[in-house]
C-alpha cells in the first residue's frame, strides 16, 4: 500500500487500472487510508484498518454514499489483510 499515488491513480482509465466504475470512490478512499493500518503489538502483523480514521477519510471525501463506500472499505480490507499477511509468512 505504501507509495500508491492516489492523484495519479484518478486520472487512470479503467485500461490501466481495471475497477469496476461503482467501485472506484472505495478503492481511492481505500488507499487515502494507507497509514491507519492497527498492527498487533510487536510482530507487525495487521490487524485491521482503524475504523475511526476510515470514517473521517471517508466522511470528509464528500463521497454521494458513504455507508455504501465504508463496506466497500471492509470487503477491499479483508482482502488486503490475507494478501499482506501472506507476504509475511
Amino acid at each position: 500500500m505504501q507509495g500508491v499515488d492516489v492523484q495519479s491513480l484518478e486520472a487512470l482509465d479503467d485500461r490501466e487500472f481495471p475497477v469496476l466504475p461503482e467501485n472506484w470512490d472505495a478503492v481511492l478512499a481505500f488507499l487515502r487510508c494507507a497509514t491507519q493500518w492497527r498492527y498487533a503489538g510487536m510482530t507487525g502483523v495487521r490487524t485491521g484498518l482503524d475504523y475511526t480514521a476510515v470514517d473521517v477519510v471517508v466522511r470528509r471525501s464528500g463521497l454521494a454514499n458513504p455507508d455504501a463506500v465504508f463496506g466497500q472499505i471492509q470487503t477491499i480490507e479483508s482482502g488486503a489483510l490475507e494478501a499482506l499477511n501472506d507476504q509475511r509468512d
